[in-house]
């Protein structure tokens, strides 16, 4: 459970610097203009998703000792 934790951690580590790149800078702006601003955009929420399971994941863990 301790894998699974530390692989969604990653996993939203590497979704929220994606998203960051897509959203927040200029080559990103210009990569996914318009509608393709929606990937990055949802990439971050998944981002976001994978990290509050990674936490659950973890105290789940921790309790089961």
């Amino acid at each position: 459970m301790r894998l699974t934790a530390i692989l969604l951690l990653a996993s939203a580590a590497a979704l929220g610097v994606f998203s960051y790149w897509g959203l927040f800078t200029t080559s990103g702006r210009q990569r996914f203009d318009e509608m393709s601003g929606m990937i990055p955009f949802f990439a971050g929420c998944l981002a976001a998703l994978a990290a509050v399971s990674s936490g659950i994941a973890y105290l789940i863990a921790w309790r089961r000792g």
